[in-house]
C-alpha cells in the first residue's frame, strides 16, 4: 500500500509530536534529577518545545488533535519559525551573552527576535486557551504603550515598544519569570507523576477504592464521584482535564441512579474544581504560590488542609441530602469492587502519595526533590508489579507516559508564558500597586468591602483560564491590597487561589461546569448554577480564614479542634440550608436559620459559635416536632432544577 502525499503529511506530523512530547519530558525528568540548567536555558527548552507542540497539536481555530487528520501551510511554516529562533534565543542565552547584553542593552536583531517571541506566545495561548488569557495580555501591553493618555488615577510615564520587549522577552521579569520558572522545574515533574499514574492505571484504581468505600452508600455514585475527584483532581493540574477523566464513568453511573443530568454534572465539576485547592498538590498553583511570597511548601499544604475538608464536606453533606430527599439508593455491594480486592491489587499506588506526604511535609524536601523521588517510587512499583502479573516490562506504556506528559505540559507552559507578559507589564509600569490602592481606595479602607472587591476581580480575572495563570495573574493584582490592610500573606494568596478557582463552577463562564455538562447531556447554564450551590462554602469559607487562623491550622491546640468542630457542624447547616432537607422538607424560615447558623458557626468566636449551635438546634428541634412542610419527594416530582 502506498501512500498519498497528505498521508506522508499527517505521519511525518504524528512522528514529529510524539518525538516533541517525549523529548520534552524526558528533557524534564532528566533535569529534576541531575539538576536544573541556568534559569534562562531551563525556562526557555521547556517553553521552546510547549511551542512547538502547539504548533503541531492545534489548529489554527484551536481544535487539539492528538491524531492529526489535516495540516495546512500556515502550521508548518510556523513551526520552523519556532525553531529557528529557538536555536537562536538558545545560543543568546549563554551566560556570556547574557552579561553583554546587560553590559550594552539588545541589538536590533534581539529587538526583532523578541518582538517574534511575544507574538508566538499569544498565538500559542489563543490556540490552545482561547481568547481570554490573550485580552488580558493585550490590555497589559496596550497599557504600557498607552501610560500618558489613560486616565490620571492609571497614568504613568509610557514605554516605547524595544523597552517593553526587552522587559518581556530577554530578562527574567516577563515571559520566562516566576510563572515559567515554576512550570519549568517542579510544576513539570509532578505534571508527569499525574500522566504516569494515569497511563499506568492509577486513574481505575482510584475509582474502584472510592467505589467500594462509597459506592453502596445513599447517593453512591455521586459520593464516588467527590471522593474519586478529589483524589485525582489534586494530582492533575486542570479541574477541566479532571472532569472529562473521571466524569466519563460517574456522570454516567449517577444519571442511572436517577439523579437530574445538570446535578450529576454539578457534582462532578465541584468535586474536579475542588482539587485544585486540595492538598498536596493543588493543581500545581500551590508551588508558584511558595515561590511568589517565599514560603515552605509545606506550610502552604498544612494551611490548606482545613478548608479544602471543609469544602469537600459541604459537597458531599449536600449530595447526601439530595439523594435522601429523591429517596435515592447506593448501588448494590454485588455491582462494586470489593475494597479488600482492590487494596490488594492496587496498595502500592498509595505508597508513592504516602511517601510524597512524608517527603514534603516529614521531611521538608523541596517540591521539586519530593517530586522526582515520589515519581521514580511509583513508577518502579508499577513496573514490578507489571513484570509479576504480565511477565513483560512495559516499555510501551512508559513511551505513552512520557508523551503524555510532555502534551500535558503544553497548556500549562502557554499559560504561564502569557501570564508572564502580564506579570512583566505590573513590574514595568507599577499597576500592581496602583490597583491595589484602587481597590482599597473604593473600600473607603475598609477590610470586608475590600475582600468583597478581590473575590469579584479574582472570579472574573480567573475566568476561562487554567488554575496556574489565573492564580498568577490574580495574586498580582489582588493580594497585594489584602497585604496591605495587615492580612497574613499566606492567608491573602489562599484566598485568591480560592476564587481564581472557584471561577471554574461560576457562570457564565463556568468551563468545568460547562464541561461536565456535555457529558451529563445537560444545559450548561443549570448545571452552572447547580455547581456554584454545591460549591457554596467554597465562597465563604475564604473569608472566614481571612478572620479566624484556626481554619489553616495555625494557633493552640484546642483553637483548632473547636475551629474544625463548629466548622464542620457550619458546613453541615450550610447544606441543609442549600438542599431544603433534613429527613423531610423544611420551610422557608428554616432554612434562613439554617443559613444565618451555618455563618456563626464557621465565624471564630465563642459567641457566635454558641449563637450559630443554639440556632441549628431550634431548626433541628423543629423538623423534629414536626415544622418541615414535606416528606421526601419521589422521582417523578424530583425534575425541578434546584
Amino acid at each position: 500500500m502506498t501512500l498519498s502525499k497528505d498521508s506522508w503529511g499527517v505521519t511525518a506530523r504524528r512522528a514529529a509530536v510524539s518525538c516533541v512530547a517525549i523529548g520534552l519530558a524526558t528533557f524534564q525528568l532528566v533535569t529534576a534529577f541531575c539538576g536544573s540548567l541556568s534559569p534562562m536555558i531551563q525556562r526557555f527548552v521547556h517553553l521552546f518545545g510547549a511551542l512547538l507542540l502547539t504548533f503541531l497539536l492545534y489548529g489554527t481555530r484551536g481544535k487539539q488533535g492528538k491524531r492529526p487528520t489535516t495540516i495546512s501551510w500556515w502550521d508548518p511554516a510556523l513551526v520552523g519559525v519556532t525553531a529557528c529562533i529557538g536555536v537562536y534565543l538558545l545560543i543568546q542565552f549563554n551566560p556570556n551573552a547574557v552579561l553583554n547584553r546587560g553590559i550594552w542593552g539588545i541589538s536590533t536583531v534581539e529587538k526583532w527576535v523578541g518582538l517574534l517571541l511575544i507574538v508566538l506566545v499569544l498565538e500559542a495561548a489563543r490556540r490552545v486557551l482561547g481568547w481570554p488569557l490573550v485580552i488580558v495580555a493585550l490590555v497589559a501591553l496596550g497599557y504600557a504603550l498607552l501610560g500618558p493618555y489613560l486616565p490620571m488615577v492609571i497614568a504613568h510615564k509610557g514605554y516605547d515598544v524595544w523597552r517593553i520587549v526587552e522587559t518581556i522577552s530577554w530578562t527574567t521579569e516577563g515571559i520566562l519569570g516566576v510563572p515559567m520558572a515554576a512550570s519549568a522545574t517542579f510544576v513539570a515533574v509532578f505534571i508527569m507523576f499525574g500522566a504516569f499514574l494515569e497511563t499506568l492505571g492509577g486513574a481505575k484504581f482510584f475509582l474502584d477504592l472510592s467505589s467500594a468505600l462509597a459506592g453502596h452508600r445513599k447517593g453512591g455514585p455521586a459520593q464516588v464521584a467527590v471522593l474519586s475527584s478529589a483524589a485525582m483532581g489534586t494530582i492533575s493540574g486542570s479541574a477541566v482535564a479532571n472532569v472529562v477523566t473521571t466524569g466519563t464513568f460517574t456522570i454516567p453511573l449517577m444519571k442511572s441512579l436517577g439523579y437530574q443530568p445538570a446535578f450529576a454534572g454539578a457534582v462532578e465539576a465541584v468535586a474536579s474544581t475542588g482539587g485544585q485547592i486540595m492538598p498536596p498538590i493543588m493543581g500545581a498553583a500551590a508551588f508558584v504560590m511558595a515561590e511568589m511570597i517565599e514560603v515552605p511548601y509545606w506550610k502552604i499544604c498544612v494551611a490548606a488542609a482545613l478548608p479544602a475538608v471543609l469544602y469537600y464536606l459541604s459537597a458531599s453533606a449536600q449530595v447526601y441530602l439530595r439523594a435522601d430527599r429523591l429517596g435515592l439508593r447506593g448501588l448494590p455491594r454485588e455491582q462494586l469492587p470489593k475494597l479488600w480486592p482492590t487494596l490488594r491489587q492496587g496498595w502500592y499506588l498509595l505508597v508513592p502519595v504516602i511517601s510524597l506526604l512524608v517527603m514534603l511535609i516529614g521531611l521538608q524536601y523541596s517540591p521539586m526533590k519530593a517530586g522526582i523521588w515520589t515519581l521514580a517510587i511509583m513508577v518502579t512499583l508499577i513496573c514490578v508489579n507489571y513484570v509479576r502479573h504480565y511477565h513483560r516490562f512495559p516499555w510501551r506504556e512508559l513511551v505513552d507516559a512520557l508523551e503524555s506528559g510532555g502534551k500535558t505540559m503544553v497548556p500549562v507552559a502557554t499559560a504561564c508564558g502569557a501570564a508572564g507578559i502580564v506579570i512583566g507589564i505590573v513590574s514595568l509600569t507599577g499597576i500592581g500597586v496602583r490597583f491595589s490602592q484602587l481597590v482599597i481606595d473604593l473600600a473607603h479602607g475598609s477590610l470586608p468591602l475590600t475582600l468583597v472587591y478581590t473575590m469579584l476581580a479574582c472570579i472574573v480575572l480567573g475566568m476561562g483560564l487554567p488554575t496556574t495563570a489565573a492564580y498568577i495573574i490574580t495574586a498580582v493584582l489582588g493580594a497585594p491590597a489584602l497585604v496591605k490592610l495587615g492580612v497574613d500573606p499566606l492567608a491573602a494568596h489562599l484566598f485568591v487561589l480560592y476564587f481564581a478557582c472557584l471561577s471554574f463552577i461560576t457562570p457564565p463562564v463556568a468551563l468545568a461546569a460547562y464541561a461536565a455538562a456535555g457529558l451529563a447531556d445537560a444545559n450548561p447554564m443549570q448545571t452552572g448554577w447547580s455547581a456554584w450551590k454545591l460549591g457554596l462554602a467554597g465562597f465563604i469559607v475564604p473569608f472566614m480564614f481571612i478572620y479566624n487562623k484556626a481554619l489553616l491550622l495555625s494557633g493552640q491546640w484546642y483553637e483548632l479542634i473547636l475551629a474544625g468542630a463548629t466548622s464542620i457542624l457550619g458546613v453541615f447547616a450550610l447544606a441543609v440550608a442549600v438542599e431544603g432537607w433534613l429527613r423531610k422538607a423544611i420551610q422557608l424560615w428554616q432554612r434562613l436559620v439554617a443559613f444565618a447558623s451555618s455563618i456563626l458557626l464557621i465565624v471564630p468566636g465563642l459567641t457566635t459559635d454558641l449563637a450559630g449551635i443554639l440556632l441549628f438546634a431550634v431548626v433541628c428541634l423543629s423538623v423534629r416536632l414536626g415544622q418541615g412542610s414535606g416528606h421526601r419527594q419521589g422521582l417523578a416530582s424530583a425534575n425541578i432544577v434546584r
